[in-house]
């Protein structure tokens, strides 16, 4: 049989389309193909954006390149790196060029922070955190985002000192890997969760001050705090800061099924929030089932989920809603002991451990991350 030649442009084409998996297998085809999927140009243009669902061991990711009907193959098994170990929490505190940054947290409070590739399986440990040394035992919040430029990588941590003192924060550089002198903040507000979102030079959380609810603003660069409101003093059981779009965006529970999205157009600007979509999903008043939103799949879908650990994506463009396999399904599967972890502020009640992050896939390694 004639040996058939396949133009570099048709190569790129076919494999650009490949799920991660396949496509590192056929790195092995020949050096030729190795040198096309290996260029950093190619993973730039495939552009495959995943969804990283931090809450089983191994990790599961969603593939947003695949349609969600396609319920084979729109969840993909993401082994855990090897330093999750029995007994750690992980949460997802950012993600930069196809790496995530994990954090894995003893019971003890003690802390590792780990740079993972979830296509190559790569991981690198960045820091090792002893416990917070207060007598009040409470997990780190973290942020992870860049200043001016995407070369200034720097990881925000917040310790609570005391109920009364506040909280010490400093600041990790990943060019020098070495920590900020700390800084004290005057406490008077609970952190709403353990990591904060980045969005173009700032960083944001959302804090609980009675007897509201607003957000901490980092500007990365300067680091100088603000506090934005949320939109017409927000009255909510529940609620989820992400971005999309290029603006921040807030996902609010006012009961058990109706949610309202809310985006703020102007950077910074608490008067510039503008309710985007209102629907309703969910069995009324059936807390054990009710629904809670996750993670935002581009402009109209968003991911959410339950104590059963259903999945389902809604389109809000469509105002239905797709229910994916439940994860208790899938083989193989080890479910870990506490999935969810319930925190009371102002008898309100948040899921901790339920953030998950979009990020695109690259085969850029965790111990060249600090050098770019």
């Amino acid at each position: 049989m004639a040996n058939v030649h396949i133009g570099d442009d048709v190569l790129r084409n076919i494999l650009a389309r490949l799920p991660g998996k396949p496509l590192l297998r056929f790195r092995c085809a020949s050096k030729h193909w190795n040198r096309v999927i290996s260029d950093p140009y190619f993973m730039k243009s495939r552009s495959r954006r995943m969804v990283l669902f931090p809450l089983l061991k191994p990790l599961v990711a969603i593939d947003e390149n695949v349609p969600v009907k396609d319920k084979t193959h729109s969840m993909v098994r993401i082994p855990s790196p090897p330093q999750h170990q029995e007994g750690l929490e992980i949460s997802i505190v950012g993600t930069f060029n196809g790496i995530v940054l994990l954090a894995l947290t003893h019971k003890s409070f003690s802390c590792q922070l780990i740079l993972y590739n979830p296509l190559t399986c790569a991981s690198n440990v960045l820091v090792v955190m002893d416990p917070p040394s207060s007598e009040c035992k409470f997990s780190y919040v973290f942020g992870f985002g860049h200043g001016e430029t995407m070369h200034d990588l720097k990881i925000v941590r917040f310790e609570l000192i005391a109920p009364i003192l506040g909280f010490k924060w400093d600041v990790f550089d990943l060019k020098t890997s070495s920590w900020s002198t700390p800084q004290y903040m005057k406490r008077g507000f609970w952190f709403w969760g353990d990591v904060g979102v980045f969005l173009n030079g700032f960083l944001y959380w959302v804090i609980y001050e009675y007897p509201c609810f607003e957000i901490l603003a980092l500007n990365v660069k300067e680091m100088v705090f603000s506090r934005i409101k949320l939109p017409n003093g927000l009255e909510h059981t529940w609620l989820l800061l992400e971005s999309t779009g290029g603006c921040l965006c807030v996902i609010t529970i006012i009961d058990t099924t109706r949610f309202d999205m809310w985006l703020m157009k102007e950077e910074c600007d608490e008067n510039s929030w503008t309710k985007v979509h209102s629907f309703t999903f969910g069995l009324k008043d059936d807390c054990c089932c009710k629904f809670l939103p996750v993670c935002i799949l581009g402009n109209t879908k968003i991911l959410l989920t339950n104590c059963s650990i259903q999945l389902v994506i809604y389109d809000t463009s469509k105002g239905s809603g797709i229910m994916l396999n439940g994860l208790e399904t899938f083989d193989h599967f080890e479910r870990i002991s506490r999935i969810f972890k319930f925190i009371n502020v102002h008898k309100t009640f948040y899921f901790k451990d339920i953030r998950s992050i979009e990020y695109v896939e690259s085969l850029v390694s965790p111990l060249d991350i600090c050098f770019i």
